[in-house]
């Protein structure tokens, strides 16, 4: 794990080296080109000045200019030497005309010398510079200009880091906050003072926590559900048991036993549902979809729960326009399909029918499924959809049904809504999905 304000710290103070390296560089090369420059200028003006002039004078006026600092030879025409401002020079005639760098003296290691050369046939003017005192100013020069750019730079490094320290503080603030929590605390996090990027952040991290709260609102919701709705099987299976202890006839013991049976199974039904729900609402990942023919899927449904409707005289009536598919997961469509119809079944009357009707209308398949039941509020359309929720409660069950159709709708991209039949009584549930 890395620190992003010692990582940014590092890369803005590495960059601004690189910068102040490269600006050394153009500097340097640009200070030296100029002031050689200004120097060979300088040279050329001064033997000028002496070739023409006169030479006593001229000479005196140099020679009391001592921030010049050039040394000169003057020659006559008959190479006779008729000046040299420093005994410490031993530059010969034969010079090349203009600049040159040559030694001063036979020995080696005697002081180079920057020269330009004069010749007008009657007199000839050697004017010089020391190697060494031409780099000398040079470097000088790159100093002075290089010094208050850096000593910027120190300043901006300086600045830099006090800005990075005080801009990253809300960061280290939403931490200190998150530290200080308990793990049960799903309160919303405050910064007042976040900027807009940690503010987005910030409100991104209490809309998790909401959701959160909200999610473990309903688990504990559903665990006091589910521990109460358990409790009144359990109870009977209890009391079923204790009277089959206690029976003495055989016709009684084996009615009994029957019940006990029934309560069994329903018990059973109801840990069905529940665990269907609970690993439904668990899934973090969807499993391969596939493209599923729904009407096949609708006739399997039907014939699954054929038998039960036929018990109390109630039919399946299914209406099919186009070919309806989607992409889904098989096992939990069919699953979705099971609950619906068999919720139409329980709540339809005797020697009634259940209309299904499947449409593909565009980029959507609609499912519609009608019975002809007591239908239900339409104040209670929202609520129905919650877990142990129950209209009716002659009508045996757990108020699951609803809540696992729900839970597959809503990962699979679809809709679910309550409408009322344009005729008759009942209710029609409509699902819409993608095709």
């Amino acid at each position: 794990m890395y620190s992003l304000e010692q990582r940014l710290k590092k890369r803005l103070l590495l960059s601004m080296a690189l910068v102040g390296l490269l600006l050394g560089i153009v500097v340097q090369v640009q200070v030296h080109r100029q002031q050689g420059e200004m120097l060979d200028y300088q040279l050329e003006q001064v033997a000028r000045a002496l070739i023409l002039s006169d030479l006593q004078s001229t000479v005196q006026t140099w020679d009391d200019d001592p921030a010049l600092h050039l040394d000169v030879q003057v020659w006559n025409a008959q190479g006779l030497l008729l000046y040299r401002s420093s005994d410490q020079i031993d530059v010969k005639l034969d010079t090349p005309a203009g600049l040159a760098l040559v030694r001063s003296g036979p020995q080696r290691d005697a002081v180079r010398v920057k020269i330009f050369t004069l010749s007008n046939g009657q007199r000839t003017v050697q004017v010089m510079h020391a190697k060494s005192l031409r780099d000398e100013l040079r470097w000088n020069a790159v100093f002075q200009v290089l010094f208050p750019v850096m000593l910027v730079l120190l300043i901006s490094a300086v600045l830099m880091n006090a800005t990075l320290k005080r801009g990253l503080a809300p960061i280290r603030e939403l931490d200190d906050e998150l530290s200080r929590r308990e793990a049960a605390s799903l309160t919303p996090l405050e910064l007042p003072h976040a900027p807009a990027e940690l503010a987005r952040v910030v409100a991104t991290l209490n809309r998790l926590l909401q959701q959160l709260d909200a999610s473990l609102q309903a688990h504990k919701r559903f665990i006091a559900d589910a521990a109460h709705e358990l409790r009144t099987p359990i109870t009977a299976l209890s009391l079923e048991v204790d009277n089959l202890l206690r029976g003495q006839d055989q016709s009684e013991m084996q009615a009994t036993a029957a019940r006990l049976k029934l309560s069994i199974q329903r018990t059973h039904h109801l840990l069905q549902q529940m665990l269907t729900l609970a690993r439904l609402e668990a899934r973090s990942q969807p499993r391969a979809w596939l493209a599923v023919d729904v009407q096949q899927l609708v006739q399997d449904s039907m014939m699954g729960l054929a038998a039960l409707g036929h018990h109390r005289g109630i039919e399946f009536a299914l209406d099919v326009s186009g070919v309806p598919k989607v992409s889904g997961d098989p096992d939990d469509l069919r699953l979705l399909l099971d609950n619906l119809l068999g919720n139409a079944l329980k709540f339809s009357p005797p020697d009634s029918v259940v209309e299904v009707s499947l449409r593909q209308q565009g980029t959507q398949v609609i499912l519609r499924v009608r019975d002809h039941g007591a239908g239900i509020a339409p104040a209670l359309h929202q609520r129905i959809l919650l877990p142990f929720v129950r209209v009716d409660t002659e009508v045996q069950g757990a108020g699951l049904g609803l809540a696992i159709a729900l839970e597959v709708v809503q990962s699979h991209g679809a809709s679910l809504s309550f409408e009322d039949p344009p005729d008759g009584p009942g209710l029609v549930v409509r699902l819409s999905f993608p095709a």
